[in-house]
């Protein structure tokens, strides 16, 4: 028997190619292992109502949990909201005034928890109250199933207004991260460009927080995989297509253009005899959600804007304004051009523009994650030269299809005649439609790194996005 000494010694470079290539078979494991790392901190280390839009955000989820699917109730000025009670009221006012405080000499939530603490002791609960919803009571309830869930836990076991934040925001992660995994593991190619996205830092962000986006870049992943799978010749679920179709366009009315992806699934010529597949996969959606704006009267917080510009109310009429648009077409071109002038400010916050929009990353990073997210999308898709052709047509159309929603939504909503821009737009609404980009990418070139570099260039990505989040969120807020 040779000794231990006789024995080849394997060196340190191959024993580490062998692992890299082991990892680059693993992007599932790789995601939830960052995710879990990364994610789990910034749900508890992100002070209460410190992501963008979170309060609206958690009124909706906790009026859901109490009934108020449809929002109903109204002040004496048509503006929609819901009574808090005061053991809740308590904490949500309390955090609402303080994220005006942030930036402020002195300020630190280290003090703001202190204080919170010291008043919850000393004084009683203040009464309850009849909160506004500020924009998300046009959200249909799919948003926010997850949320409802743990406000229903939270009611049952009486929990105050942070321990319900943080509740909520841990089901929220899961829920998230779950459909993100589950995209990534069925997706036939550009897994590591999935996760590339998945962990970029607005979108782990995003999932650690009460909002909407989160839960939107999830399922539009999976749908994006799912109608993949169907063109490059996997199994054809359309009745899975269907569900996740119809729970993704049901998010936001912009997500109306993911439709289009199913007509990736089969050749032109093919759709007329697979219409019935077609009508099933793409049809409840569009329904339902028709539904839900006659339901929800479109209503998207219009009041704050006829407010805070000073308009008259009819040029936030969807109506009216359709019919000024009419008679002056130039107008939205305008206002789009001048939107687009701020492309700088929109790539930042696509890539990870956090807080309020006032928490931002070093531009190195921004430019390094950008790159290394263009790497990921270099994979061979082994499809013939027409699917490739026709999966980058239809993605490209798709998001041309979701950015032309985006403008025109805000600027039939919320946008005044004499605004240079569009208000309302913001980077992080175009993060979504990354996964479709990476698609176009990749059936356009089909030209692949290695898989070992591919899979390095996306965890390192992930790992400086991780610590650049968790950085940005303790140094500016604690």
């Amino acid at each position: 028997m040779a000794s231990v000494a006789d024995q080849p010694i394997v060196p340190d470079t191959a024993r580490a190619r062998r692992w890299l290539a082991s990892w680059a078979g693993r992007p599932v494991a790789a995601f939830l292992l960052l995710s879990i790392v990364f994610g789990l901190p910034a749900v508890f280390v992100t002070p209460p109502f410190r992501g963008a839009d979170e309060p609206a955000h958690f009124l909706r989820a906790y009026g859901i949990s109490r009934g108020e699917f449809v929002p109903s109730l109204a002040d004496d000025k048509g503006r929609k909201g819901i009574v808090l009670p005061a053991v809740i009221n308590d904490g949500y006012q309390f955090f609402e005034a303080a994220r005006y405080r942030f930036g402020t000499e002195g300020f630190n939530y280290h003090h703001a928890f202190a204080e919170y603490r010291s008043k919850k002791a000393n004084r009683p609960d203040v009464a309850s109250e009849f909160v506004l919803y500020a924009g998300s009571e046009g959200y249909a309830p799919v948003a926010y199933l997850p949320y409802v869930a743990a406000a229903l836990v939270a009611r049952a076991l009486s929990l105050d207004f942070v321990s319900m934040l943080w509740l909520m925001r841990l089901a929220g992660f899961i829920t998230a991260t779950a459909l993100a995994a589950y995209a990534i593991a069925i997706a036939p190619y550009g897994r590591w460009a999935f996760l590339a996205v998945a962990m970029l830092p607005i979108s782990l962000f995003e999932r650690a927080i009460v909002c909407a986006d989160g839960a939107a870049l999830a399922l539009t992943m999976l749908v994006t995989a799912l109608c993949l799978r169907a063109a490059a010749g996997g199994a054809d679920h359309a009745r899975w297509r269907s569900l996740w179709m119809t729970l993704c366009v049901l998010i936001k009315p912009s997500h109306t253009a993911f439709v289009v992806l199913e007509g990736m699934t089969v050749p032109l010529a093919g759709l007329r005899r697979r219409l019935p597949v077609t009508a099933l996969v793409v049809a409840p959606g569009l329904v339902f959600t028709a539904i839900w704006l006659i339901a929800g009267s479109a209503d998207m917080g219009t009041w704050r804007m006829i407010e805070g510009t000073g308009a008259p109310p009819e040029q936030f009429n969807i109506g009216w304004k359709l019919g000024y648009l009419l008679g002056h077409p130039w107008h939205f071109v305008d206002a789009s051009l001048g939107t687009l002038a701020h492309a700088y400010d929109l790539w930042r916050e696509m890539i990870g523009g956090l807080g309020w929009r006032d928490t931002h990353l070093p531009t190195w990073l921004y430019l390094a994650l950008s790159a290394a997210f263009l790497a990921t999308c270099l994979v061979r898709t082994d499809l013939d030269r027409s699917v490739r052709m026709r999966v980058a047509t239809i993605s490209a159309l798709t998001i041309l299809g979701y950015s032309f929603a985006i403008f025109l939504i805000f600027y039939l909503a919320w946008t005044p005649i004499d605004a240079p821009f569009i208000h309302g737009i913001q980077g992080r609404y175009f993060t979504i439609i990354l996964p479709i980009v990476a698609v176009t990418i990749s059936a356009l070139a089909n030209r692949a790194l290695p898989r070992p570099a591919t899979a390095l260039v996306a965890t390192v990505a992930a790992l400086a996005a991780g610590v650049a989040t968790i950085d940005a969120i303790i140094r500016t807020h604690w």
